[in-house]
């Protein structure tokens, strides 16, 4: 066993001990790294045991739960809109293993424990600290991924470096774009080391983007960036648009020419002089093709429906090539838009949540931007930046490629419910003391009544 995995051992069982020790976040802060360390794809996991990680600390960290205290005027998990979606989603997945596939059953057990997961992230995001170490913790690990992407220079495109769920580069472009939002945070509103230590780590998150060659990622840290600027509080705007500005210069400067030849596929039109490459023309027929599933089965087949029927709905050059190889393989063509992944897997039921939880996550980031007037903090402000950038940035970026696996989805809704309950108990507490300053002001000191 190398030194590398026995130093994991040691840091992951005293996570796990901590949870109980001192505070169950540790728990999930140990979920988090193991998200991106990730033991079974690394080197040096080799020797270790064949085991669920991230299982077993999710585990370790409900049974520790009842240690953190939800505040008082906290909403009731059951009472959340977003939670009732999400429940709503996982029942209707339970319900179609009366007539899914085999491999559907994977897909239920795999967004039963994100439910788990939204669950945890909700009760313990209580308060700044939880937070500040939950973000911290994605942007160390999007940096690791970031470093693993460095020393895979010369071997084209990133595949098979990332986490659970973002193993392909696609995926780890998109991950990697949001740790730059709330790098961006945490570079704002902290001082001192931690400031400046995230600082050196933005580059290596930047050229794992690019080196991931994705123009879903690419989009969607466009649009996550426009997310930023518009919900980070007014005070930091004029930072964040100048950072803005020399992050796409140098961008300009440094991304290598094949990284824009990529890029430059976006805007291209079938045409005498210009055809939009094959990437494009298939996902074109396969969304076809998907519409096409939905129509003959509405209530949907269950969990990656669209590669299982790709081989009867596509015609055989959009098959993959080991596909094409081996006509009696299994393989097929897998569904590279999320809303559509849902449409095929889940059905119209699926879609209607899928819709209504788009609706209600606008209407929390309005009502969430909204407490800036009830004096919210910029600290919070910012917080909210970066989580609404990275929803941003997963929509805008699952138009090109199926992220219904992705965690960081799930994460970030959570961090949303977590991070608006947290803004709203701080502005009512501001607004009590504010009360209480009026109805009994403090004596001044030094103050002397004047002579009479």
């Amino acid at each position: 066993m190398s030194l590398t995995a026995i130093a994991f051992l040691g840091a992951y069982g005293l996570g796990l001990l901590s949870s109980f020790v001192v505070h169950p976040r540790w728990g999930l802060i140990t979920y988090i790294a193991v998200f991106y360390l990730h033991p079974p794809l690394r080197w040096w996991g080799v020797g270790l045991p064949d085991m669920r990680w991230s299982l077993l600390a999710a585990v370790v960290t409900l049974i520790s739960l009842p240690q953190a205290k939800l505040p008082p005027q906290a909403t009731p998990f059951a009472s959340i809109a977003l939670a009732k979606l999400l429940m709503i989603y996982v029942a209707w997945m339970w319900i179609q293993t009366a007539w899914a596939s085999p491999r559907h059953l994977e897909g239920v057990i795999l967004f039963t424990k994100y439910l788990v997961l939204f669950y945890l992230i909700y009760r313990l995001i209580i308060d700044e600290k939880t937070l500040l170490l939950f973000a911290v913790a994605h942007v160390l690990g999007c940096f690791y991924f970031g470093l693993l992407a460095l020393d895979a220079r010369g071997v084209g495109r990133l595949e098979y470096i990332g986490g659970p769920g973002a193993n392909d580069s696609n995926t780890l472009g998109m991950h990697v774009s949001t740790g730059l939002f709330f790098a961006g945070t945490l570079i704002l509103t902290q001082r001192g080391w931690i400031r400046w230590t995230v600082l050196l780590m933005v580059p290596v998150l930047a050229n794992c983007i690019v080196q991931a060659e994705s123009r879903g990622a690419f989009l969607g840290a466009a649009f996550g960036g426009l997310a930023f600027f518009y919900l980070a509080p007014k005070l930091y705007r004029k930072y964040i648009f100048t950072l803005g500005i020399i992050s796409i210069f140098i961008l300009l400067a440094y991304a290598p020419a094949v990284y824009w030849d990529r890029m430059g596929t976006l805007s291209a039109v079938q045409s005498d002089e210009v055809e939009i490459d094959r990437s494009s023309q298939s996902r074109i027929a396969l969304a076809a093709a998907q519409f096409d599933m939905f129509t003959d089965y509405p209530f949907g087949l269950g969990f990656d429906t669209t590669t299982q029927l790709s081989r009867g709905y596509l015609e055989t050059e959009w098959l993959t090539a080991a596909f094409r190889q081996d006509v009696a393989s299994q393989g097929g063509r897998s569904s590279h838009n999320t809303l559509l992944s849902v449409l095929v897997d889940q059905g119209f039921p699926g879609i209607i949540i899928a819709l209504a939880i788009i609706l209600v996550v606008l209407s929390l980031v309005r009502r969430f931007k909204k407490l800036d007037d009830q004096g919210l903090s910029q600290e919070l402000g910012l917080y909210r930046a970066a989580i609404g950038a990275t929803l941003a940035a997963v929509l805008t970026s699952g138009m090109f490629t199926n992220y219904l696996k992705a965690e960081i989805q799930l994460w970030s809704l959570a961090l949303l419910v977590a991070a608006y309950e947290l803004g709203k108990l701080r502005c009512a507490e501001r607004k009590a003391q504010a009360r209480m300053a009026r109805e009994d002001p403090a004596p001044q000191v030094g103050y002397l009544a004047p002579s009479r």
